[in-house]
């Protein structure tokens, strides 16, 4: 099969210049390896979401001698890759745990044969000592690492597998290696080379992370659930665009939110989706949400990696992400396609009390650093992101601050705050949620969730000694001088 042979296996007509430069490096390297010449033989590729990563090892497995070996984190990826490879008429197989003797002895005589030219598995599975045996009889020409930036946030924490990730082209002879990732700080693409290639330098190859398409906001809230209901109903000044990704940092957070957003907006096509969901289910609703044209997805970052839906139109973060590149990589699924799409960030004052104490010193230090970027509302959005990952920014093709739509107080903080200044010491929480709920035509559980993260913003206060314990109370200080430039 020649190139173009291959690229009409994808229907495309042309290659972006760092899809064609990561291409070139693999097939020059498998050709060089044929007559014993030096190449560009590993490399590290920083290609932004939706900038055609997959082509970059799709392609060169339909060209290459012998067979591709593809490392993903997620079972869920795996099963996304299998479709695309047939979609692209790619012989493919996956190798994941629980398959029969005689279902791995059937994948490897294929692999063998020449009747499989890529192979789709998980750390866990290809180090295992039997399958690393069996893949170095295989002879694999290239060996794939997709999201690589897992090896260094999981590696030390749940996926241990990742630390022995070397083995894979160590001790089975494969003579190309290629980690993609969409993103990855100084920091993170120290931490992937110290791990995978501890005793070679590998190639960098790093294309601007910028994602001209995606429109930056940073929100203020004092109750995200209410948040969310103006954003997707006609209260709102703008209803957003459908399908609608809304990124929660638990599995439980996920089936509560979608759960009341199906009340608050009595609508079905909401659902959630994390790693705890039986295979059949998460099967279900990835089908879905694919084929969804107007579904809001709550999901942990089960969905954040690889899932390749080209029109969502929102992302939303209703929890802070654990890092800019968690961040810029989830919010990288909206507008695959292209078209202008949208991701907003949830700030809170809780979110703002750092709580991560089981975190390493690195993991809490990226946190922080995401959190002090979101806080600022004088400097660029997309200029901050991508300077925390190294990268510069010639203009900024959207964000609040630079079209001058930061929102800086939350909706109903001013309002509340006045009240309570002129009947301080007169409400319980509960009385005073009580007497908003009817005011703002709201839940009372809203209202408590309001005071509540108002007096964590120190914006009011919970009398707790005296005659006046558990009245709330605000000083003339507190209130705010400026009402906010735009109202949800």
């Amino acid at each position: 099969m020649n190139f173009t042979e291959a690229m009409n296996h994808f229907d495309i007509n042309y290659l972006y210049p760092f899809q064609r430069l990561t291409i070139s490096n693999i097939l020059e390297a498998s050709e060089a390896k044929l007559i014993n010449e030096d190449s560009i033989s590993h490399q590290i590729v920083i290609l932004p979401t939706g900038g055609g990563k997959s082509l970059c090892f799709m392609l060169p497995a339909l060209l290459l001698k012998g067979p591709t070996l593809v490392i993903f984190p997620l079972l869920s990826l795996i099963k996304d890759q299998l479709r695309r490879c047939q979609s692209a008429e790619i012989p493919a197989a996956e190798l994941i745990g629980g398959q029969s003797q005689n279902k791995r002895k059937e994948i490897f005589s294929s692999i063998k044969n020449g009747s499989i030219k890529m192979v789709l598995t998980n750390p866990e599975t290809a180090l295992s000592n039997k399958a690393l045996q069996e893949i170095k009889e295989c002879n694999f020409n290239h060996l794939v690492f997709d999201e690589v930036h897992t090896v260094s946030e999981w590696g030390e924490s749940f996926r241990p597998a990742y630390l022995e990730s070397k083995k894979l082209y160590e001790e089975t002879n494969i003579p190309i290696v290629t980690a993609f990732t969409a993103t990855a700080s100084e920091n993170v693409l120290s931490k992937i080379k110290s791990i995978l290639f501890p005793d070679i330098t590998p190639h960098i190859v790093n294309a601007n992370p910028d994602r001209p398409n995606i429109f930056y906001r940073v929100i203020p809230s004092l109750c995200k659930e209410l948040s969310l209901e103006i954003f997707f109903s006609d209260k709102g000044i703008t209803k957003l665009q459908l399908p609608a990704l809304v990124f929660c940092s638990s599995r439980k957070t996920t089936e509560k939110i979608a759960l009341e957003l199906r009340l608050r907006l009595k609508n079905n096509e909401i659902f959630f989706y994390h790693a705890g969901l039986e295979k059949t289910e998460k099967n279900k609703i990835e089908k879905w949400f694919f084929e969804s044209e107007n579904g809001i997805l709550c999901a942990t970052t089960a969905y954040g990696m690889g899932i390749d839906k080209p029109n969502i139109r929102t992302v939303i973060h209703y929890n802070l992400p654990s890092s800019i590149e968690a961040y810029l990589q989830e919010t990288g699924r909206a507008g695959r396609d292209r078209s202008p799409s949208e991701a907003i960030l949830l700030l809170s004052p809780s979110d703002k009390t750092i709580q991560k104490i089981n975190e390493n010193k690195h993991s809490l230090k990226r946190y922080k650093d995401l959190l002090n970027v979101v806080l600022q509302n004088d400097s660029c959005r997309r200029e901050a992101f991508l300077k925390l990952l190294g990268s510069e920014i010639e203009y900024c093709s959207g964000c609040d601050v630079c079209q001058k739509k930061v929102i800086s107080t939350p909706a109903l903080e001013k309002e509340i705050i006045q009240k309570l200044f002129h009947k301080k010491r007169s409400f319980t929480i509960a009385r005073a949620a009580q007497l908003f709920s009817t005011l703002f035509e709201i839940s009372e559980k809203d209202c408590t969730q309001i005071l509540e993260e108002l007096i964590i913003d120190n914006k009011i206060k919970l009398i707790k000694h005296g005659p006046w314990k558990n009245l709330l109370s605000i000083e003339k200080q507190a209130l705010p001088e400026n009402k906010s430039k735009i109202d949800l």
